[in-house]
């Protein structure tokens, strides 16, 4: 395909969107941290994006890509020169997500624990303890009434947003997960809980009873990301198989094969796909890899035949892991956090054919 770029990144177009609209990307923010970047995410307003790195999760202006307030484990500063001032020991924060409102700020980190950030306030509001082993993900309900996490521990816990309490503990011996729960996400309507584990499965939970509602098999390793499209028709999986997954939530908890959930299987990724994220729109799924790329699909696009599919665009925007993807709520804007130390933010266009 036709490559673009400038510096130190290129796009290369590898078809269009149905309709053959295609997508023009550029880069709005490069920002340099001094640790890998593990995580990415926009606030519900779009204007503020967080990147959770060593010891500190970063608030970032999205437009001006200036940094806001640095959240860490000894409290809350405005400089980096400040923070570096305070002698605190490693812990990764490798998840963040803001509450709906845009107010708090939650951070799931390698000490075991999530923190809730009061952000105008710039203090911390809830210490959520709990998990035996580290945080690997953490996501806010969009009623705003809970947050999801998900840990190392096996286990995905959740937590009531106004006390801090931890309401209920998902994931048993008997019904799994086996393994370690890497990425937790909560539906759009707050109906579902779904989880993907280091065990290969994607699992699926009634927010509301708590009860295991589906267990989606088909991956053939771990599974790193799951997200769900913004109608909540569809959830989305990425796996160190190096494919993505689109699962049909119509189909789900329904006595079928395991295999008619799945709508299709999305091969383009050459290592590891490590995160993945459905665009507000819903005619758009951007994925990041350990191949240092991310891709573009349209999950409308059928393929003529299974492994014919192919992204529409490539994205070569970093020189190490694209750890984590986010889209931000209210335009066409994505973030990329990396292990080449860098989160960017990124702007694009759709271009009429």
């Amino acid at each position: 395909g036709k490559g673009s770029g400038r510096d130190d990144w290129k796009v290369l177009h590898k078809g269009s969107l149905a309709g053959g609209t295609r997508i023009s990307v550029e880069l709005a923010h490069s920002l340099d941290h001094d640790s890998v970047v593990c995580c990415v995410r926009f606030s519900g307003d779009g204007k503020f994006v967080a990147a959770g790195c060593n010891k500190t999760a970063v608030l970032f202006s999205a437009d001006t890509g200036e940094r806001l307030a640095f959240f860490s484990n000894e409290g809350v500063f405005e400089t980096q020169a400040a923070l570096d001032k305070v002698k605190c020991g490693d812990s990764y924060v490798r998840s963040v997500c803001f509450s709906p409102d845009s107010q708090l700020l939650v951070t799931g980190a390698e000490d075991k624990t999530i923190k809730v950030w009061d952000i105008p306030g710039r203090r911390l509001k809830h210490k959520l303890e709990g998990h035996t082993k580290d945080i690997y993900s953490v996501d806010y309900a969009p009623n705003g009434r809970f947050i999801v996490s998900g840990s190392g521990d096996k286990r995905v816990k959740v937590w009531d947003a106004m006390s801090g309490e931890c309401v209920r503990t998902l994931g048993t011996e008997e019904e799994g997960p086996a393994d370690g729960v890497t990425s937790v996400a909560v539906s759009p309507d707050a109906r579902h809980i779904a989880a993907g584990s280091l065990d290969k499965a994607v699992r699926l939970w009634d927010a509301e009873t708590g009860a295991l509602v589906d267990r989606l098999d088909g991956h053939t390793d771990s599974v790193y990301a799951v997200s769900f499209s913004p109608d909540a028709r569809l959830l989305a999986s990425g796996s160190l198989d190096r494919t993505l997954k689109l699962w049909d939530m119509s189909m789900v908890g329904k006595p079928v094969p395991t295999a008619s959930k799945c709508r299709m299987t999305l091969q383009g990724h050459k290592d590891f796909v490590l995160s993945v994220v459905i665009a507000p729109t819903g005619n758009l799924l951007i994925s990041g890899s350990k191949d240092r790329s991310v891709q573009f699909w349209d999950p409308s696009q059928m393929p003529a035949r299974p492994g014919e599919e192919a992204p529409i665009l490539v994205l070569q925007g970093h020189q190490n892991s694209v750890i984590s993807v986010a889209h931000s709520p209210t335009d066409l804007r994505f973030a990329t956090g990396s292990g080449d130390k860098r989160a960017r933010i990124w702007k694009y266009s759709m271009v009429p054919p």
